[in-house]
């Protein structure tokens, strides 16, 4: 299953963020809502959805932790929430979970506390 259109949609969907210099939720739904990025549902495969999920949700995470910025943080964390729960778009109920490893901790906090 080749996942690199999704992952490509959403580093342009983060780079989008950070360029426009954006630091919150309401920004990044102006920018999710302007590219129909909910429709990343409609594409996705009719088998292996646990796999589909678990990849778009640790790229997503991948932005968060190996941030150069706040605003790309942000921009992970916000597009996390978004491919979550945003508007209820995720098909699957109950929404797959998203897993952390409890070796990303210290990224995330030496990313937000600099």
């Amino acid at each position: 299953m080749d996942l690199s259109p999704f992952k490509q949609d959403i580093d342009e969907l983060i780079h989008e963020f950070v360029q426009s210099e954006s630091t919150t939720l309401n920004d990044i739904k102006r920018i999710w809502l302007s590219r129909k990025f909910s429709y990343i549902y409609e594409a996705s495969p009719s088998t292996n959805l646990t796999f589909f999920m678990q990849s778009l949700y640790a790229h997503t995470i991948g932005h968060m932790v190996n941030a150069d910025s706040l605003s790309c943080t942000l921009g992970g964390l916000y597009c996390l929430y978004c491919l979550y729960c945003l508007y209820e778009t995720q098909p699957f109920k109950p929404p797959f979970r998203i897993y952390f490893s409890l070796g990303m901790f210290p990224h995330f906090s030496s990313n937000y506390f600099q």
